[in-house]
């Protein structure tokens, strides 16, 4: 034991580090890779955006309507026909497309107006049931005409237990 405590001070320097390593470690150059927010779901949403909307979104259309503008053109005014059938309600629209969209999407102008008429039928329901429920509150606080004073409220234990009670008797 003797010989190993008087190593140990010669042996301490060997295992310190020595001078040239360490400036290596303290001289170096700056990251070669710098840290910053990872790019990947970003880019995958810009690339699903761009591949969905100009793609086969707003591109094809715009070349559809393009080709049909240039072969077609717009509809031509006729006169009102005498005799056959009337002419339906998307044929009085502009464009090929136009009576297109208006034949398979649009609704006539008949058939909007009496949507506009039960919409305003259903509004004028209601608005009368507000007005005779707002003046039934106000009569009721007028006179002291209430009914919630008196009321006991009943739950479907307490019916049936009444019900067997009754039946008891």
């Amino acid at each position: 034991m003797a010989l190993m405590s008087k190593l140990a001070p010669a042996t301490g320097a060997l295992l310190r580090p020595t001078s040239y390593i360490m400036p290596s470690m303290r001289e170096s150059h700056a990251a070669v890779f710098r840290k910053r927010p990872g790019q990947l779901i970003v880019n995958r949403v810009k690339d699903v955006c761009h591949f969905y909307f100009i793609g086969i979104g707003f591109l094809p259309v715009l070349v559809c309507l393009a080709y049909n503008h240039i072969v077609y053109g717009t509809c031509e005014l006729k006169d009102y026909p005498t005799e056959g059938p009337p002419p339906h309600y998307w044929q009085f629209e502009r464009t090929p497309v136009r009576q297109w969209w208006a034949k398979w999407f649009g609704v006539s102008d008949v058939e909007h107006h009496e949507r506009n008429l039960a919409y305003y039928e259903k509004q004028g329901i209601l608005a009368r049931w507000r007005q005779i429920e707002q003046r039934v509150k106000h009569l009721q606080g007028e006179r002291w005409d209430y009914k919630g004073w008196s009321y006991q409220p009943v739950s479907a234990t307490t019916s049936s237990m009444a019900t067997i009670l009754s039946n008891l008797r």
